[in-house]
This record gives C-alpha cells, sequence and structure tokens, in this order.
C-alpha cells in the first residue's frame, strides 16, 4: 500500500470522527447543566466518582481491549482470518473469566467504597446501587468492545460514528425522561445500561457483516495467542494505569480531603480539557491502524514519515485550541454553567497546560504501539503515576483545591519528556530538530496570537460592556475572532509546512483548505 493511499484512509475516517465528536460535544454541553440541575452538586458528585471506581475496576483487563487494534489491523493486512478469530476470542474468554472476579469483588467491596469517599448518609443507598450496576455494565461494555473493533481495525470510522450518533438520541430521549421523572441517579444508571446493551448488539451484528469470515467459539482459546495478547497488553497497561491516575486521581483525593461537592468543580473544569483533549486525539484514532499497517509491512521510513507529519498536522490544530481555553476559561463556565463556578476556571487553565503537551506527543504513543515497543510507554507512565500522586497529594494540603491540579499537570510534563527522548533515541531521529521542525514554532505563533487578542478584548471588554452573561458571550466571541485572525496571519507568514507535506494530503480536502494550507508552505 502506498503513502497516498494510506493518507486518503486516515484524512477520511478522521473526518467521520470529527462529525460524531462534534456531535458528543453539543450533547454533553446540552446534558450537563440539565442533570446538575435536577441531581445537585452533591448528586452529581457521586455520579462523577462512580464512574471513576468502575473505571478503576477495569484496570484488571490488563488492557486486553487496547490490544485488539494492533493485532486485527496486523492481520487484516496480511488476510490472516484464522489468526483475527483467535485473537478475538481468545480476548473474549479471558473477558468472561474476568467477569466472575471483577463483579463479585466489586458488590464486596460497595459499602466499603462508599463509606470511604465520605459520601453523605442520606445518598449512600443510591450510591451502592448505581455503583454495583454501573460495574456490571462496564463489564458488559469490555465484552462488547471486541466486536466494535473490528470497525476500527478495517478503519471504517464512518460506521462507528454513525452508530454512535444514531444511538445517542435514545439515551437522549431516556436521560431528559429520567430526570423530569424524579429517578434520579438510579434512573440515569438504568438508561445508561440500556444504551450500553443496545450500542453492544448493534456493534456486533455490525463486526458479522463487515467481517463475514468472524466466529465466535470460545473453543478457539488459544494459549500462545494469550500469551502474545497478554506480553503487549501487560505493557500498554501501565500507561493506561497512568492516564487514569492523570485523570481521574484528582477527584478521588479532592472527594476524600475536601468534599464531594468539591468533586463537581473539578469534574466541570476537566470536562471542558477533556473535550478538547478527545477533540485532537480524534484525528490520531485513524493512525494506529494505518501505522500498525507500514509496520506490519516493514515500511519504517514511512511510518518515520508519517510520525512527524501528523505531529505537525495535530499541533497545527490543538495548540491554538488548547491557548484559546486557557485564556478564555472565565468566558466558557460563565457561558455554560453560570456565575460561581470560579475554581472551575482554574481546573481548565491549569490542566490545559499539561494536556496540551500531553496530545502534542500523543502521535509519539501510537508509533510506539504500532511498532511494538509498549515497554516505552510503559516506563513513561510510570513517570507520570510515580510521581503524580505523591506531588498531588503534597500540593494539596499545601494549596487547597488548585494543589491537585498542578501535581497532575507537572507529572504529565515529565512523563512527556521521558517519551520523546526515548522514542527518538530509538528511531535515532534528533530530538530537538523534530520539536522546532513539529511544535516549537506553532506554539510561538498561538502564544502572541493569544496574548496579542487577549489585550485588544479586554480593552474593548472594559470599554463597552458590563460584566454579566452577556459580557462574557460577547468576549468569547471577539477573542474568538480577533485571535483567529492573528493566529492564521502569523502562520502564512512563518508559513511552517512543506509543499510535500501539504500534496500528501491535498487531494482528500476540499479546495477552500487546500488553498489555504498552499499559503502556509514554502
Amino acid at each position: 500500500m502506498n503513502t497516498r493511499g494510506i493518507a486518503q484512509k486516515v484524512v477520511r475516517n478522521t473526518f467521520f470522527n470529527m462529525i460524531g465528536h462534534a456531535w458528543t460535544i453539543v450533547v454533553a454541553l446540552i446534558l450537563t447543566p440539565l442533570i446538575i440541575g435536577q441531581l445537585g452538586i452533591e448528586r452529581y458528585g457521586v455520579w462523577v466518582l462512580v464512574g471513576v471506581v468502575t473505571g478503576y475496576f477495569g484496570l484488571l483487563d490488563f488492557s486486553v481491549a487496547n490490544v485488539f487494534i494492533k493485532y486485527f489491523s496486523e492481520h487484516f493486512a496480511r488476510n490472516e482470518k484464522k489468526e483475527i478469530n483467535k485473537v478475538l476470542n481468545t480476548g473474549l474468554v479471558f473477558y468472561a473469566l474476568l467477569a466472575l472476579v471483577v463483579i463479585p469483588l466489586g458488590f464486596l467491596l460497595s459499602g466499603a467504597i462508599v463509606n470511604f469517599f465520605k459520601i453523605p448518609e442520606d445518598l449512600r443507598n443510591e450510591a451502592a446501587f448505581v455503583f454495583r450496576l454501573g460495574l456490571v455494565m462496564f463489564i458488559i461494555n469490555l465484552w462488547f468492545s471486541g466486536f466494535k473493533t473490528i470497525q476500527y481495525s478495517l478503519q471504517r470510522m464512518d460506521i462507528s460514528n454513525k452508530i454512535n450518533i444514531a444511538i445517542s438520541i435514545p439515551m437522549i430521549a431516556g436521560t431528559i425522561y429520567v430526570l423530569k421523572s424524579g429517578f434520579g441517579l438510579r434512573g440515569l444508571m438504568v438508561n445508561q445500561a440500556g444504551v450500553i446493551c443496545l450500542t453492544g448488539v448493534v456493534d456486533t451484528l455490525m463486526a458479522y457483516r463487515l467481517f463475514s469470515a468472524l466466529r465466535f467459539n470460545p473453543f478457539m482459546f488459544d494459549k500462545k495467542t494469550f500469551r502474545k495478547i497478554f506480553s503487549f497488553g501487560y505493557k500498554m497497561h501501565i500507561a493506561k494505569i497512568s492516564s487514569m491516575i492523570s485523570w481521574h486521581i484528582d477527584k478521588l483525593l479532592i472527594s476524600y480531603f475536601l468534599s464531594v461537592g468539591m468533586v463537581t468543580f473539578y469534574q466541570l473544569g476537566s470536562a471542558i480539557v477533556d473535550k478538547c483533549t478527545t477533540s485532537v486525539l480524534l484525528f490520531m484514532r485513524a493512525l494506529m491502524p494505518a501505522f500498525s499497517e507500514m509496520d506490519a509491512l516493514n515500511q519504517r521510513n514511512k511510518l518515520i514519515d508519517g510520525y512527524v507529519i501528523s505531529t505537525k498536522y495535530i499541533a497545527l490544530f490543538a495548540v491554538p485550541l488548547f491557548i484559546f481555553i486557557i485564556i478564555s476559561a472565565s468566558d466558557i463556565m460563565m457561558l455554560w454553567m453560570g456565575s460561581g463556578y470560579e475554581r472551575s476556571v482554574w481546573v481548565i487553565r491549569i490542566l490545559g497546560v499539561g494536556y496540551l503537551f500531553a496530545v502534542l506527543s500523543g502521535v509519539r504513543s501510537i508509533v510506539l504501539q504500532a511498532i511494538a515497543r509498549p515497554d516505552i510507554e510503559m516506563k513513561a507512565g510510570l513517570v507520570a503515576a510515580l510521581l503524580n500522586i505523591p506531588l498531588s497529594i503534597f500540593l494539596i494540603l499545601k494549596m487547597g483545591f488548585n494543589g491537585v491540579v498542578w501535581g497532575t499537570s507537572i507529572a504529565l510534563l515529565a512523563s512527556v519528556v521521558y517519551a520523546y527522548i526515548r522514542l527518538h533515541r530509538l528511531l535515532d531521529l534528533p530530538l530537538l530538530n523534530f520539536l522546532k521542525d513539529s511544535i516549537l514554532k506553532i506554539i510561538g505563533i498561538s502564544v502572541i496570537a493569544g496574548l496579542l487578542s487577549w489585550f485588544l478584548t479586554l480593552n474593548v471588554r472594559g470599554l463597552f460592556f458590563e460584566p454579566g452573561r452577556i459580557n462574557s458571550l460577547i468576549s468569547f466571541f471577539v477573542f474568538g475572532i480577533l485571535f483567529s485572525l492573528t493566529y492564521f496571519a502569523l502562520l502564512i507568514l512563518s508559513k511552517p509546512f512543506r509543499k510535500k507535506e501539504i500534496m500528501l494530503v491535498s487531494s482528500y480536502i476540499p479546495s477552500f483548505i487546500n488553498r489555504f494550507m498552499v499559503k502556509l508552505s514554502v
């Protein structure tokens, strides 16, 4: 397969990922204020904590789900149908055995978990019910993920996003119904359970349609295949643990050291950062099967070129996005939730810095998985995990609410630096030259554009508008327009791309975007 063919797949799949993700953002922005308004600050905090704790039980899966894409993509590239079925059925048998351990353990510990996080007495029965049902549904969703991965491995993100959008309609209707009917936390979890089951059934049927040779047969469990999956998976698992610690440990620490209500303020701020992070990562979702395919066909030079060019394109979008939300955080929270959420503003600003650098190194993570070097990603995860917990505890005791957020950002930065150094030594690719070529110039342009636009917006805002939601709305759009114009003007002046990098995707993007991209090249 040539590079342009792979580029076509990546661009097409990224387009569908953008549509699907934009829809999820709209849904979340609409439903979150409704849920908080109906449940209240404390119950919403419980809802968040239940999701966190349930996710930590998922650590017992040893990241088998992440391994599916790697090996499915390789076997599809080689047309090894029997091996695909071995990997799938071996993983499904493992999930079934995992359920026999996780569900009884979770039910047994549910009372202790509810007590540990100091959930108010009148909410403990609700919290225990939601946690138990959530744990069961988590395992069911994990089991169905093997079939979902068929869509990703065949690089059919168009189908996966259409399914997600279609199923979100009954999810939205069910959420509104259970909240308006007064079913509270229990109703939300039952609605979510129904959505997960429906999604799993549809994904399974679609897997059989896309891959007619698919066979569900537990007797195809293969010890050699399991050792291969486990050997790759446990190394990636350390990185997964690190990611979960970075994203969720703050909520647990806030609940334990401060209060369950404070978790809501953290969740709202981190939700904005999460939406930006996943918006960037969706550009990378199409890279994993493509890079794995290159590695399977021994196209290492093309893979390195893809790594460099993909990072530059990611930076072109990610850096201004994060600079924008960091600077306009107060306006974002005022528009979304109203006044009284100043703590959430600082969560956006502090976490935004750490996650900006984390997403910029996202292509690096995909390359490590594609070339079967999860050990480097594992060690990078250990750096983040071992630094995050003690640093966050120390800083929350010294600084309070904001301290735990600083701990996470600092740990993320340390992990990114370590992983970059290791990968570039492996590829024999000078790190400093790579950073100058792909990231640093765009960071400089974005920071200059952001500060200049912020200064101009402050002056306009102070002269003409009174504080409040209308002020924030006008300020948000004025800053957005000024920032966009300044950023694009500086891009045209600096020309960060080469013509060959533009030509690689020029045939697969709209003509008006292509004409603009040509102006950025030398």
